[in-house]
């Protein structure tokens, strides 16, 4: 007899299709599996017949064959225990063939019958959403998860036979309908702080607060530079509080992504907070861009829709840190292989930190590099890449006596140009502008050209700028979007020469030859 159950595979940001078949016939007792599984997947063979065995099922004691298709496709994980198991039964006559109609499965098996959480099972569950399954079965501990894919009926149990047994009654523990979160009650969910939060005022590095409220506006990837203990690394980890709340759709996107990676398995919740990612400089390319013979998400995409730290910018493999080039630039990687290609969304706030010089005195008595050195220090990094960087900022030493002025009561006013309220306001204005939801930064020349605003004799200063500094056009149209998006925090609807100053102090030095 033969019997199906429908299941998915993941392959990259989607999920792809998969039809379990059971076929039972006439011969030697044993279960074959073919459809290209991978090792997780052909050791499942004992873990189902355990699980069948210690649920109190009959096991087949014929010649069992199971195929996963699309044959051509590669598919790995233990998440097709369960649909095997429930294909199994139905082929045996244990269980009726018109309950696995239209039924998802996905879960590991434990040997005693347990179902055990898996990753990717909200991939899983919206793939499953958009072919209008009528319902999904997973573990008890992957409800919840399964859930936030909108309008998808889901059944849960934490074993194989509870799982029957309700599947046979018709009964899922009285299954319904997730009620979709809105935008409303993903953003009262966020710490109430971070609509109120401002950037720590750091001893002497004002235009770096104001370089880290426009990168948080607009979007815009920042490079900090500067000698040990100057702040880069306390401004870094302050971007993320200052980034508008999630919406609905970014909240997903990015679950979606940490639930393929493996990191939210069992868990179930919804992530409310824009995520941070700070790899090590030993990081290879594979776990920063994503890899694998079954492609998984590196750091760049788990850092989607937030931000991406590189401290120690220097001290990443330089043919590691030049692939970056195109994701950030298109918001979205793919990775090709010899039989199969994916994709991972990439839309990211870039901070780059690092020392003026191997020693990090550069500037300073201390200093002990040559003009040699330094020069083979900054050749580590590619024009190219630094050219993506819209903000390119310089910080000083703080003076001694600059602490005690922080200190002071005067100086805890804070600017509101700093606040995240301000920051949320630009980007409302952002969106009113670009349907598509674009920062600054993603605007085309064409969304510049329609959208800027420019006043003539900013565009004339901006055209003698190009010349005397030998910028790229790339990096003119990055100096336009810094402009803009201070006219934005600014509440300005025309980009002056004001606001075209203010970019230009985030490109005051030669980012090859920062201390020269």
């Amino acid at each position: 007899m033969l019997a199906r159950c429908l299941s998915a595979s993941l392959l990259g940001f989607d999920a792809i299709p998969v039809t379990v078949e059971v076929d039972l016939a006439p011969g030697l007792p044993g279960l074959q599996l073919v459809g290209l599984p991978d090792t997780a997947i052909q050791e499942s063979r004992e873990r189902v017949r355990a699980a069948l065995r210690n649920s109190g099922f009959r096991g087949p004691l014929v010649r069992v064959v199971v195929n996963l298709a699309p044959a051509d496709l590669r598919k790995e994980g233990p998440a097709f225990d369960l649909p095997i198991a429930l294909a199994l039964l139905v082929a045996s006559g244990q269980l009726d063939a018109p309950v696995l109609s239209g039924l998802w499965c996905a879960g590991e098996l434990g040997l005693d019958g347990s179902i055990r959480p898996c990753r990717g099972i909200l991939a899983i569950a919206c793939q499953a959403a958009q072919q209008e399954a009528r319902a999904l079965a997973v573990s008890a501990d992957d409800a919840a998860e399964a859930s936030l894919a909108s309008g998808l009926l889901v059944h849960s149990a934490a074993t194989l036979r509870e799982l029957v047994e309700r599947l046979r009654n018709g009964q899922s523990g009285a299954p319904q309908r997730c009620r979709p979160l809105g935008e409303d009650a993903i953003e009262q969910a966020a710490p109430a702080a971070q609509a109120t939060n401002s950037l720590l005022s750091l001893p002497g590095q004002d235009l770096a607060r104001q370089g880290l409220a426009i990168a948080a506006a607009g979007g815009h990837h920042l490079l900090l530079v500067g000698p040990p203990g100057c702040g880069k690394t306390v401004l870094a980890h302050q971007l993320p509080s200052l980034l508008p709340p999630l919406n609905r759709e970014e909240a997903l996107e990015i679950t979606r992504l940490h639930s393929i990676a493996g990191l939210i398995r069992g868990k179930g919740q919804l992530i409310r907070q824009r995520p941070f990612r700070s790899p090590h400089h030993s990081t290879t390319a594979a776990a920063l861009l994503g890899g694998g013979a079954n492609p998984r998400p590196g750091e760049l995409s788990l850092a989607h829709g937030g931000v991406l730290f590189l401290d120690e910018l220097t001290e990443f493999p330089r043919s590691v840190l030049d692939q970056l080039r195109q994701p950030l630039e298109e918001g979205v990687i793919s990775l090709n292989r010899a039989k199969i290609s994916c994709r991972f969304p990439t839309r990211v706030t870039l901070v780059a930190a690092a020392n003026p010089c191997a020693c990090g005195w550069a500037g300073d008595r201390r200093c002990i590099c040559s003009e040699l050195k330094r020069r083979r220090y900054w050749g580590r990094l590619s024009g190219p890449l630094l050219d993506r960087l819209d903000l390119q900022l310089k910080l000083e030493p703080a003076e001694p006596d600059s602490l005690r002025r922080s200190m002071a009561e005067e100086s805890h006013r804070q600017d509101p140009t700093f606040s995240a309220a301000t920051i949320n306001c630009a980007r409302v204005r952002m969106r009113q502008r670009n349907p598509d939801g674009l920062t600054n930064r993603e605007l085309s020349a064409e969304g510049l050209q329609r959208h800027g605003r420019f006043k003539a004799e900013t565009i004339s200063h901006w055209e003698d700028v190009l010349r005397a500094r030998r910028l790229s056009m790339r990096s003119g149209l990055r100096l336009l979007r810094v402009a803009k998006t201070v006219a934005d925090l600014r509440t300005s609807d025309q980009v002056t020469m004001e606001h075209l100053a203010s970019a230009l102090c985030f490109r005051s030095f030669d980012v090859a030859e920062p201390w020269s």
